[in-house]
């Protein structure tokens, strides 16, 4: 599942290169989508680190996945924010949302403070293999649950926040007039993410042996493909099949329609 999914990640990233410069991929992001498949990238990437026998270069697994995580969501983030901005017209919303569309230093300053739990949690005890002996046999897992498991938790909390803040953007912005419907979307990935991972720690921390290095694959494999399914896939499906709506024309015309619907005058130029 992890290479059919890095194989189709690879596969949106050349469909939006062919079509960088156009309204789509300015509306999911602009150059900031790439960063988003990068991390998205990293992540697919990651899940093999669970498989087989811990090393030292495996249990790195966690604290990288946070950081590309965190990669990925403040991305959203920014490209939501850019949405309400784009399609909010009273003027005390747009002030407020003016000030946070600073679409870089968002990314920098969220991914950056993940980048820095990271590197602590490395700096302080770098995860590696231990043994911990069972009845008849030695079970080998990674330290970061056992020894530090404030890291790791922080790791977990501090994505989840960010994905809840994603969540409540997207759901105040479900009924703006975007052709794409970005915002839909993201809603839903948000939900599947936040599901996984309320659902993922009390059962992680809990158990032990081989089910903790599946259930963390798992995890990570479903948070990363529910941004790729909800998100960038639907993009590139119009992108491919439904090329008469990348265009300005097909924009203007939707935002048009939706307003009429709700009674509000349109001006024509």
């Amino acid at each position: 599942m992890a290479v059919f999914a890095i194989v189709a990640t690879v596969f949106s990233a050349i469909i939006i290169q062919i079509n960088r410069g156009t309204p789509i991929v300015k509306a999911i992001g602009g150059c900031l989508c790439f960063v988003e498949v990068a991390s998205l990238l990293l992540g697919f990437s990651l899940t093999f680190t669970f498989i087989g026998k811990p090393t030292s270069n495996s249990c790195l697994g966690i604290p990288l996945f946070g950081i590309s995580f965190s990669l990925c969501v403040s991305c959203i983030l920014a490209n939501l924010i850019q949405i309400m901005q784009g399609f909010s017209f009273d003027p005390r919303v747009c002030s407020r949302i003016k000030r946070l569309n600073h679409p870089v230093a968002l990314v920098i300053i969220i991914s950056g403070v993940q980048v820095a739990v990271s590197l602590a949690w490395l700096i302080v005890l770098p995860p590696s293999p231990i043994g911990v002996p069972k009845n008849t046999s030695i079970l080998y897992q990674c330290n970061i649950y056992k020894d530090l498991p404030k890291f790791f938790v922080a790791t977990i909390v501090y994505n989840s926040f960010w994905g809840l803040v994603c969540f409540i953007f997207a759901f105040k912005g479900r009924e703006l007039p975007d052709i794409y419907k970005n915002a839909s979307l993201i809603t839903v990935s948000m939900v599947l993410f936040l599901i996984i991972w309320i659902v993922f720690l009390p059962i992680f921390l809990t158990l032990e042996g081989n089910y903790k290095s599946a259930i963390s694959s798992a995890a990570v494999l479903i948070s990363c493909l529910s941004i790729l399914g909800c998100h960038l896939a639907p993009k590139c499906y119009i992108m491919l099949f439904r090329k008469e709506l990348n265009n300005q024309n097909a924009i203007s015309e939707y935002i048009r329609k939706h307003y009429e619907r709700m009674e509000i005058p349109v001006i024509s130029s």
